[in-house]
């Protein structure tokens, strides 16, 4: 009577496989891009690629992973996930810099969460319109694995 008491286990959920070229080609050229594209503006896309680029790599990486693997590559849902995640990163710094008595850290701390609450979408967004348009028809659909 009690012998099968144990829950079942889910069934498997279908993932996306990434495509591997795609995803490095996007992970560089999403930023490169968006740089070139608006170099122009006071060359502040320049900084902020010198800045926010190891971050970029070493945040968003994982995070693109994650996200590509679980759902389909919407350049807009990227975009939005970019912003989230600069703002549940950069914030707590932020308020943390907000606390110190050296106005400078102040100003630094919210310089970064600023020009990255503009940065990181841009940057997600263009990562996955690349990604998109260099995937591969295989990785188009999640399988069973």
């Amino acid at each position: 009577m009690f012998y099968n008491m144990r829950p079942h286990p889910l069934p498997p959920k279908p993932r996306y496989i990434i495509d591997p070229v795609a995803f490095f080609v996007a992970l560089i050229g999403g930023p490169l891009l968006f740089t070139l594209l608006s170099f122009w503006a006071l060359f502040i896309p320049v900084f902020a690629l010198v800045f926010g680029g190891p971050l970029y790599l070493a945040i968003g990486l994982p995070v693109l992973l994650w996200h590509l693997r679980n759902r389909d590559a919407d350049p807009g849902k990227i975009g939005l996930l970019a912003f989230f995640v600069n703002l549940i990163l950069m914030a707590p710094l932020a308020l943390f810099a907000a606390f110190e008595q050296d106005a400078e850290i102040y100003v630094g701390g919210l310089a970064l969460l600023a020009f990255g609450l503009i940065f990181a979408p841009a940057w997600g967004y263009f990562f996955g319109r690349i990604y998109l348009f260099l995937r591969r028809d295989f990785f188009a659909r999640p399988r069973l694995l």
